[in-house]
């Protein structure tokens, strides 16, 4: 018991939280903090990533959405390549017939400023 009253003194006689306490703890804090800030910097540049390559991946499954349809419909391959949408500037159509068996193959590449974003056959 002799212990635990000494204790209860000892700890009794704290007044407060002293200046270095608190500033190790604001010290601390701010670690922890930029260390965090930096997680949710690269989550934000990956799903903007994520955001370009998804809308990409939408704008050439539509052109090979088109150019089946053209296909369905009897169009020519000239005219399927040439039928794409004016607002389509970034989306290149290749459209190649294999000689041995006859078959096309389309080839949709989308890029943004140079840089390929999606392609799909």
């Amino acid at each position: 018991m002799a212990v635990i009253k000494k204790m209860k003194r000892a700890w009794g006689r704290e007044d407060g939280v002293t200046l270095v306490e608190l500033l190790a703890a604001i010290i601390l804090l701010s670690i922890i903090v930029v260390s965090f800030m930096g997680f949710f910097t690269m989550a934000a540049q990956t799903n903007s990533r994520t955001n370009a390559v998804n809308e990409a991946t939408f704008l050439a499954q539509e052109e090979i959405e088109r150019v089946t349809y053209c296909s369905n419909n009897g169009s020519t391959a000239q005219a399927a390549r040439d039928g794409k949408p004016v607002n389509l500037t970034n989306v290149d159509t290749s459209i190649v017939q294999d000689v041995n068996t006859g078959l096309y193959q389309v080839i949709v590449t989308v890029k943004d400023g140079g840089e390929i974003r999606a392609k799909m056959e």
